[in-house]
């Protein structure tokens, strides 16, 4: 493994913001309490703290290794891309919601994105003509890894290989 970078929600203020709300919702419904409509009640307060906890275990997580480059967006899935399948990869500035229609796991008229929150990613264009945008904290150091990282011969080892049989085999059962 060559680069690593995980992000996580992990804001003061969301998570200020989202335990105001569930109080209030809270207070709300323990303010209103009756035996005869509790479910009602508790259903905001519960939607939330649903909310609350996906939000804490959500993490965007980049790998790149010799031979290409994995994105996990647990819980939601991953995708491994290897370096031959890259035609061009460039970091730069976008627009979450005009592009993409906001962040997470999205599919706009820009193509396919992974990203948690701010407005720089890793551009990737594949040999096949799809597109993959994955969102950085660290564009800069992205910038230069995947400048030096490109420059790099490719090396054809019997993990690479293997790997590739796995992906296609998992493909082609999932179609």
């Amino acid at each position: 493994m060559l680069y690593k970078e995980s992000q996580k929600f992990n804001h003061w203020w969301l998570w200020l913001l989202n335990l105001t709300i569930f109080g209030g919702l809270l207070f709300g419904a323990l303010a209103n309490w009756d035996a005869s409509n509790f479910v009602e009640l508790l259903i905001g307060p519960l939607i939330l703290a649903l909310v609350m906890i996906l939000l804490a275990v959500l993490e965007l997580r980049t790998t790149i290794s010799e031979d290409g480059l994995e994105v996990k967006f647990w819980p939601f899935g991953r995708k491994r891309i290897f370096k031959s399948e890259i035609k061009r990869a460039v970091v730069r500035k976008y627009s979450p919601l005009r592009e993409f229609g906001g962040w997470g796991y999205r599919i706009g008229p820009a193509g396919k994105a992974f990203n948690m929150y701010g407005s720089q990613g890793l551009q990737l264009e594949m040999q096949n003509g799809d597109k993959l945008l994955i969102g950085t904290q660290r564009p800069e150091e992205l910038a230069a890894f995947i400048k030096d990282w490109l420059e790099q011969e490719d090396v054809l080892t019997d993990e690479i290989v293997s790997l590739k049989l796995k992906e296609l085999n998992e493909n082609r059962l999932e179609s």
